[in-house]
């Protein structure tokens, strides 16, 4: 693949947030298009996020150019809420998206 083949990242996939282990992972997943491989940097809020024994952060080739962008987090806890932004970058370009996570309080069943 010559280099005039090259161009910036492109989400294909908006960041979608599902739940895992009854809640207490959350996964955050975008897939994006991009020659080359982007840099992928995610953010809560403003600050920087980096991997720990809470977070995962995977990008994972699914097909030419195609990257599915993974951002783990575990033991979710209240102060995890925040809005989160996932930043893809090459030497053609960038491209940011964000995502919030609010936590709703959870409504017991009542017992009549």
């Amino acid at each position: 693949m010559g280099v005039a083949d090259d161009f910036a990242p492109a989400f294909t996939q908006k960041p979608q947030l599902r739940q895992e282990d009854e809640g207490n992972r959350l996964v955050f997943e975008c897939k994006v298009k991009s020659s080359p491989k982007p840099e992928i940097t995610w953010f809560r809020t403003e600050t920087e996020l980096v991997e720990d024994a809470r977070t995962a952060i995977k990008v994972q080739n699914i097909g030419t150019n195609l990257f599915l962008v993974v951002l783990e987090l575990d033991d979710v806890v209240e102060s995890d809420a925040g809005l989160y932004k996932v930043k893809a970058k090459n030497k053609f370009g960038e491209v940011a998206a964000s995502i919030n996570l609010n936590f709703s309080p959870v409504d017991e069943p009542r017992e009549r």
